[in-house]
């Protein structure tokens, strides 16, 4: 139920999510992830050139980006969450952003447990 009722505003879709997985990474890199799959598909699932809103970054308890499409690649368009990490720094451009190796390490990782989701 706390799931549910933490992803529904995510995709601004009242319906109960298809699957999701809660999972964090520690190491030399730590970051935290909720992920989901909303139960159904947004009408515009197709349409390149339509602002997509997947994942919101979080540095800390800071919010620094809403739509991070750096996260993951656009096969993966349908998947929806929250990154926090704590490595990143606060006062971080997009474009900077864009060249991080911290952000390819969190793309990997959330790439390869999108097909663990349940």
């Amino acid at each position: 139920e706390e799931y549910a009722s933490f992803f529904k505003p995510l995709p601004n879709d009242w319906e109960d999510h298809l699957a999701a997985k809660h999972f964090s990474v520690e190491g030399q890199l730590e970051f935290r992830a909720p992920l989901f799959v909303p139960s159904r598909a947004p009408s515009d699932l197709f349409e390149s050139e339509q602002k997509r809103i997947n994942n919101k970054l979080y540095v800390g308890r800071v919010f620094s980006m809403d739509d991070c499409d750096e996260l993951l690649p656009y096969r993966l368009n349908m998947a929806k969450g929250v990154v926090v990490s704590e490595n990143l720094p606060l006062d971080i451009s997009r474009e900077t952003l864009q060249q991080s190796k911290i952000l390819r390490v969190i793309k990997t990782n959330l790439v390869m447990k999108c097909p663990e989701m349940s």
